[in-house]
């Protein structure tokens, strides 16, 4: 399966499986990975960032539900979210 179809399959666990024992990076393999939703609480829309703590490959989606029980930062903390979200090479 290509990577970032991957990485596709890997958000969709993420947001039926809340909380989430980390799961297999689709770059690397190790069990590393972490994630954070960003957005608006009163839409519950917003994007989602995914990337592995070990390799720092990953994946930004934009437009995504945030699940009800999701831990969210408000994209208006920009300074939060800069510190939870590594810099990590999409891919």
């Amino acid at each position: 399966m290509q990577t970032k179809k991957m990485w596709f399959k890997l958000a969709g666990v993420i947001a039926d499986n809340l909380p989430t024992a980390s799961q297999e990076c689709p770059e690397c393999g190790q069990a590393q990975i972490d994630f954070q939703y960003v957005g608006e609480r009163n839409t519950m829309r917003g994007f989602l960032c995914i990337w592995c703590v070990s390799c720092l490959h990953g994946i930004h989606i934009s437009g995504v539900r945030i699940p009800e029980h999701a831990d969210c930062l408000q994209k208006n903390q920009v300074e939060t979210v800069k510190k939870r979200i590594p810099n990590f090479k999409v891919g």
